[in-house]
């Protein structure tokens, strides 16, 4: 429909704004894909809340971006101002398309709503803005987040002497030779 300002009732400067919109909302997806798929494109736990925050916020907008696309194109009908390239009869076509938007509907709700739990899952994590200390590589560029004064190591454990004098084992098991064999 993009080329096609011919149609009785389409202002071309609206329509132009309205497919825009459209345009700039698929981009949008694509950069924010982009953006999170690549090394430092989250800093953290925060990101990831905000960036669900504002996919929840447009999957609950795109139910009513759906009902306005499906009222508009019955008045349309109503009007007689719809036809069909091969001839088909209208109705089935609006029958199909109101299923079908009935259905991404449904689905939109149920996403918006998975996308809370998810966000709601994540409300109270927050980064320790620390490295792993098992040495294995972080999955992401750490230079957003603050580096650590000092290198922190986890504390050995240590050995108390119990009150019988007898030294402890220091992780698991007997300090008995043969002790659980």
């Amino acid at each position: 429909m993009t080329d096609d300002h011919t149609q009785v009732g389409r202002n071309p400067q609206t329509d132009y704004e309205t497919e825009q919109s459209a345009l700039e909302l698929e981009s949008a997806v694509r950069s924010l894909n982009r953006a999170v798929g690549q090394t430092g494109g989250l800093a953290g736990p925060a990101t990831v809340y905000a960036v669900l925050d504002a996919v929840h916020a447009a999957a609950s907008s795109l139910d009513t971006l759906l009902v306005r696309l499906e009222r508009f194109l019955t008045r349309q009908h109503a009007d007689g101002l719809l036809t069909h390239d091969h001839g088909a009869p209208i109705d089935e076509a609006l029958d199909a398309f109101g299923r079908a938007v009935l259905h991404a509907r449904h689905l939109g709700a149920g996403c918006g709503e998975a996308v809370d739990q998810a966000r709601r899952a994540i409300n109270h994590v927050h980064s320790s803005g620390l490295p792993r200390e098992t040495g294995a590589p972080l999955p992401h560029d750490t230079a957003a987040e603050p580096a650590p004064t000092a290198p922190r190591r986890r504390a050995e454990p240590r050995a108390r002497q119990p009150e019988s004098g007898r030294p402890r084992a220091r992780w698991f098991g007997s300090s008995r030779k043969g002790a659980g064999a």
